[in-house]
């Protein structure tokens, strides 16, 4: 997964902890398509785990100060990712880890920064409580 200007939603410090965690998928995919060991994918996605926790920690607090209505939603969504990564780490202990598996997480990241974050941003941008450091996909 490369980063692309389209995932960015326009605001610096969110769009660098978003490339770092597609910088991590590229890692991961380099991993698996080198057949690397288990606990070498495992590390990696404890990696993106951690960077993912830091991020949704970030993200939520700006929420919860700006009084973002769909928090609660917001919230639930990156439990989901978690949970899935959980499950994947889980799987590199009894079997190999596929790429099906990382591009459903992947794909779920990618749509996630370009609607959910982009419309969070967008509602912080609005009611004037952070600048725009760049439009999103200029």
């Amino acid at each position: 997964m490369q980063w692309k200007d389209e995932y960015s939603v326009g605001v610096a410090e969110i769009d660098d902890q978003h490339k770092g965690i597609v910088d991590l998928f590229t890692v991961i995919n380099a991993a698996i398509e080198a057949r690397e060991g288990w606990s070498d994918v495992f590390f990696k996605l404890e990696q993106l785990r951690d960077h993912a926790r830091f991020h949704f920690a970030v993200e939520e607090s700006l929420m919860r100060m700006h009084g973002y209505s769909k928090l609660a939603e917001h919230i639930e969504l990156h439990k989901h990712f978690l949970s899935k990564l959980d499950q994947l780490q889980m799987t590199t202990l009894s079997r190999q880890v596929t790429m099906n598996t990382i591009n459903y997480l992947r794909n779920w990241y990618a749509e996630h920064m370009q609607t959910q974050d982009r419309d969070f941003v967008r509602y912080i941008i609005d009611s004037g409580k952070v600048n725009l450091t760049q439009l999103p996909g200029a």
